[in-house]
């Protein structure tokens, strides 16, 4: 469900007030904005599968975990169709990072990582 559905559900749902149907639409609403509450886990921030970079979108979050450490990354960018790319991006005290992907004809592949300190 994209973004855009889930904001013309929510609009649908104004103004219902408790005529909401409870056994239709909602339930998947609700499932929906629970899932994208939590964060996507990784090990490995270049080596994502192509199934999950497709279903990120921009704002979505991505936790790098590294032995007890996570790192939270944001989608800061995400294009549509071949040659287009999607960025991940994570700052702290110390400096920032954003990590590239292209979308090709045969799938997703990881770019580069650029890196900048304060």
């Amino acid at each position: 469900m994209t973004n855009d559905e889930i904001k013309a559900m929510l609009e649908a749902f104004a103004g219902q007030g408790n005529q909401i149907d409870l056994s239709g639409k909602l339930p998947t609403f609700l499932t929906e904005l629970v899932s994208r509450a939590v964060p996507v886990e990784v090990t490995d921030i270049t080596a994502i599968d192509g199934a999950i970079l497709e279903a990120l979108q921009c704002g979505d979050r991505v936790v790098k975990i590294t032995g007890n450490q996570k790192h939270l990354y944001t989608v800061s960018y995400k294009g549509e169709g071949a040659g287009e790319g999607l960025c991940l991006t994570y700052a702290d005290a110390s400096g920032v990072e954003t990590v590239s992907y292209d979308r090709t004809e045969s799938g997703w592949a990881y770019n580069s990582t650029d890196k900048g300190s304060f």
